[in-house]
């Protein structure tokens, strides 16, 4: 079938869309990496089904309404359609390209239980995401916790809304058969302990017993799988609990006397990326290698290429800062000009900030433009978040977005020139950056600040290049 693909290499789904070097598939469909003269598109992947196969319809409507969401852990939807390539009628998503995904480890290592627990937060702050929006995931295992640069991100494109029936359920599936936010705990259980020991947990769908944990998991990770496969859903830990039980206990005097960032603990994120990009190399992937992984809808492809580091984003939290700190300039990776930074937890908080959930930025409200001395914006776009999310910050939170804009006055670039202490923030600010437009003949660099508070957002720009 891999021979019957690759012969597509190169065939034009649409006008502005063609199918680059094929990176794998199953009889039911293929991934390609894209090709295509869109400058936001150089690092996508294209995946094909067949528009006959087996729930194809629904597939299609996932990728319609995941498009809309942005979270940085989750990979991006960046259009859906429907096209014909010879005789075959076929249905597309092209979506953002991983690195490597977790299922190229685990059939050769197990994650050690610092991994582990770096592992669940970016995960917990998606599926929290997606929640809130009345949407789960509906396919949490290794295959769809994947690598991108320095970052953890969750497939996105089997997204389906609460209340969906679940067709043909796999292994990672719950017992009922609808899906519920609950679902998802029930196959982040089963996945956290098949990362753990190499396998899925021993259990009967049609019998009334439960999956076994296995007893050599310590603490927290053993309760937090115990509890997230119950097969009562109303039994299951919720993803706040989840996310309690892997706060470390701190007594009084430690939070006094010896209050430790985050950022200095032994493990974080990019310390996992790290692990999975240097295991990979020393087993000697390919570059280009891609694993099928067989799902009850269509197979389930992992895509991966080799591409620079881009940034660290850290999970929403608490921002703590002095009223009006210093502007710096941040370190940068690549060609991107994207800053590395995250921020650490106030050491004089006597319990840990509750973490704020990213809401998707609703269609970004219209304003009318200030009057702004360099005079060139006619039409600014505030990045719409919540009040609940402002509410952790003390102090102002500073973005800088650096934007190219064409001579009709379009944003046809935009990129975070500095990120502040929050990558949450940052990436909120690039997305509505981009719908800025501004007076024709103003073409150029321009700069876009951003101010988050507890009282509001606030934007300006000014001119910074020819």
């Amino acid at each position: 079938m891999a021979e019957a693909w690759k012969q597509w290499e190169g065939q034009a789904v649409s006008a502005e869309l063609r199918l680059g070097p094929y990176l794998g598939g199953s009889p039911r469909g293929a991934v390609f990496k894209l090709l295509s003269d869109d400058p936001n598109l150089q690092s996508a992947a294209i995946k094909l089904i067949a528009q006959e196969s087996p729930f194809a319809e629904n597939r299609f409507a996932s990728w319609r309404f995941a498009s809309t969401l942005s979270h940085p852990n989750l990979i991006r939807i960046f259009q859906s359609g429907r096209c014909q390539i010879g005789d075959a009628r076929l249905l597309y998503v092209v979506m953002e390209l991983a690195d490597e995904d977790l299922s190229q480890i685990i059939p050769r290592r197990p994650l050690t239980e610092i991994e582990a627990r770096e592992l669940l937060p970016p995960v917990l702050d998606a599926l929290e995401y997606l929640h809130a929006n009345g949407l789960v995931h509906g396919s949490i295992q290794p295959a769809n916790i994947m690598a991108s640069g320095e970052q953890l991100k969750l497939s996105g494109d089997g997204i389906r809304r609460i209340g969906d029936a679940i067709n043909d359920p796999g292994d990672y599936d719950p017992p009922e058969s609808v899906s519920s936010t609950a679902g998802d705990v029930w196959s982040l259980g089963m996945t956290l302990v098949e990362i753990l020991t190499q396998r899925l947990p021993t259990w009967d769908r049609d019998a009334a017993g439960e999956p076994e944990t296995p007893k050599s998991l310590r603490a927290p990770l053993f309760d937090i799988a115990l509890n997230c496969l119950r097969r009562d859903p109303t039994r299951r830990w919720t993803m706040t609990q989840i996310a309690e039980r892997l706060r470390p206990a701190v007594t009084a005097a430690q939070r006094i006397e010896a209050p430790v960032p985050r950022e200095a603990a032994p493990g974080n994120t990019r310390y996992l990326i790290a692990a999975m990009i240097l295991f990979l190399a020393s087993t000697g992937f390919a570059s280009w290698k891609l694993l099928i992984h067989p799902s009850r809808e269509d197979a389930r492809v992992s895509h991966v290429t080799p591409k620079p580091a881009k940034r660290n984003l850290p999970e929403p939290r608490a921002v703590d800062l002095p009223p009006t700190p210093p502007e710096k300039k941040p370190a940068v990776l690549s060609d991107e000009r994207t800053p590395v930074g995250s921020v650490a937890p106030n050491p004089a908080a006597a319990t840990p900030a509750p973490k704020p959930v990213a809401v998707a930025p609703a269609p970004a409200p219209k304003i009318p433009a200030p009057t702004q001395a360099s005079s060139g914006v006619v039409h600014q776009v505030l990045p719409d978040v919540t009040q609940k999310s402002l509410g952790t910050i003390r102090g102002t939170v500073r973005v800088a977005i650096a934007v190219s804009v064409d001579s009709s006055g379009h944003v046809s670039d935009a990129t975070i020139d500095s990120q502040g202490p929050s990558a949450y923030f940052a990436n909120v600010a690039l997305e509505v950056a981009r719908q800025w437009k501004f007076a024709p003949g103003r073409a150029g660099t321009w700069t876009v600040h951003f101010e988050f508070s507890p009282d509001g957002v606030k934007a300006s720009a000014d001119p910074s290049g020819p």
